[in-house]
């Protein structure tokens, strides 16, 4: 039942963040709230330091930061007035780069997935077969630090899951009330993009690091790693294509089915090349539709996926995504033990309050790359 409710909330954020940009023209962040936008360009007192400067939202290049603002001198708002921090003060202020505090995200979800440790073998059937998905919750961290003077920053960011709180069927020992936990952990380098500023290109090169206990069916201790990256160019500011990728890093020996049948085998992560495009919405959130191909045959062949972000306030995001991994088999079976798929909703807190973006070049300073999931670090033997 739970699962099922999971995944009727899951629809519905989909229709949440597609439907919302047909009532929702455009969007002004005021006092941590959103509200439509009565004119094209809208005028705002900013304070700083005893001193009134005016902020104009702009629509388009060159007259617009990557934050949709345009004004007089300063470098904290735009180009207009802030702190020491580089944060704009003032309602009609949009936020500058700022600290690693500024740039820091926490997230909080639930997430359901099925994997290559959900497959098995057994020694009344030689063919392998499906055994079920996991579901649990999620929570975690993401940010991103200056790195001298370069607009070249870092990133770093983990996450903790919970898995199948009343238990789950598993081999020997018997663990029939144990919980599965994974730790995502992703650290890198990266440049946004700045399209109102004329550099439209953005990239990011992280490593993941994936800690699974009593992963899959068998109650495996997993450790993976793998680098990802990605590179996109805004062909204007709403819109933006791209190729992301990831590469394995090492194997791990696990245990897949169950005696007399199982067997112990090396896993990887599956390495992936993806295009996608991503679409900036007039309310300030975004979606990113990908899909590709894996180098693993045996199991999969192609993939797509969606991320979306949904800002309701100046601090707060929903978000949903997806992943699907066809089967490389034909369907049966063999095709159901090899499909693998992730979805997850949740919520986004920004410390900085940068929920929301005016371009698809997104707020400075944030961390480019999310970190790593079932959905972006999918596994192989």
């Amino acid at each position: 039942m739970t699962k099922v409710v999971f995944h009727l909330f899951f629809l519905g954020m989909t229709a949440f963040v597609i439907a919302r940009p047909s009532h929702a023209q455009t969007f002004n962040t005021m006092n941590g709230l959103i509200g439509p936008k009565t004119e094209l360009s809208v005028k705002a007192g900013i304070e700083s330091n005893g001193q009134v400067a005016l902020a104009t939202f702009c629509e388009s290049a060159p007259d617009c930061d990557n934050r949709g603002l345009r004004s007089g001198n300063g470098d904290g708002c735009g180009k207009g007035s802030g702190n020491s921090s580089g944060i704009g003060t003032g309602k009609g202020c949009g936020t500058g780069v700022g600290n690693w505090l500024d740039n820091t995200q926490l997230t909080f979800g639930a997430d359901s997935y099925k994997s290559l440790g959900d497959s098995g073998l057994s020694g009344f059937n030689p063919l392998p077969f499906s055994l079920g998905n996991s579901f649990g919750a999620v929570s975690g961290f993401n940010t991103g630090f200056r790195l001298g003077e370069s607009r070249i920053r870092g990133q770093v960011g983990a996450s903790y899951g919970v898995y199948d709180f009343k238990g789950r069927t598993t081999i020997a020992p018997l663990k029939d009330d144990s919980l599965e936990q994974q730790t995502f952990m992703t650290a890198g380098f990266y440049k946004r993009s700045d399209v109102c500023g004329g550099d439209r290109v953005s990239w990011g090169i992280v490593y993941d690091q994936f800690i699974g206990h009593q992963w899959g069916w068998a109650n495996n201790e997993v450790q993976l790693g793998q680098i990802r990256g990605i590179m996109g160019y805004a062909l204007n500011e709403k819109n933006e294509v791209g190729s992301w990728g990831t590469f394995h890093i090492n194997n791990d020996a696990v245990s897949l089915g169950f005696p007399p049948g199982a067997v112990v085998t090396n896993i990887r992560a599956m390495n992936q090349a993806n295009s996608y495009l991503r679409h900036q919405w007039a309310f300030g959130g975004n979606s990113m539709l990908y899909g590709g191909v894996v180098d693993s045959a045996d199991v999969a062949s192609w993939q797509f996926g969606m991320i979306n972000l949904a800002p309701v306030s100046s601090s707060t995001s929903l978000y949903g995504n997806f992943t699907y991994v066809a089967p490389g088999s034909a369907t049966g079976l063999v095709g159901s033990s090899e499909e693998q798929w992730n979805a997850s909703v949740g919520m986004v807190f920004y410390l900085g309050k940068k929920a929301v973006s005016r371009t698809v070049s997104g707020n400075q300073g944030m961390p480019l790359l999310p970190v790593a999931n079932n959905g972006s670090f999918l596994i192989t033997n």
